[in-house]
């Protein structure tokens, strides 16, 4: 499915957009910069059983379940685990998620609370 951007929406895209071609050292394709009108989302769901809004609305939740979840992996620095191996990479994951859920209830304290150094 395809919906048109907003005027303002489009135009922030195409300046991102040609200012990653810049910083890659390519030309932006014109075709590009036409897709950057627009919002494009690929789904499996039954578009009789899911209205183009709706799926909408599904995305839009879906991307701010991922953005909380890089806040709080920035916030308890949860970078990846320390090996592959999942003997190892689980206990380490689940631990850092377990912090995630004691702090997310006061996690707004801390990003509020002064900087060490402002504060002496």
């Amino acid at each position: 499915m395809a919906i048109r951007k907003p005027p303002e929406a489009a135009e922030e895209a195409r300046r991102t957009a040609r200012r990653n071609a810049q910083k890659g050292g390519h030309t932006i394709s014109p075709d590009i910069l036409i897709a950057c009108e627009w919002v494009i989302l690929i789904t499996s769901l039954d578009a009789n059983d899911f209205p183009t809004n709706d799926v909408l609305d599904l995305y839009r939740l879906r991307w701010r379940i991922e953005l909380a979840f890089k806040r709080l992996k920035s916030l308890i620095g949860l970078k990846g685990p320390p090996g592959t191996h999942p003997d190892s990479a689980r206990p380490y994951i689940l631990a850092h998620l377990l912090l995630i859920l004691i702090l997310e209830p006061v996690i707004d304290e801390f990003e509020d609370s002064p900087h060490w150094d402002e504060a002496a």
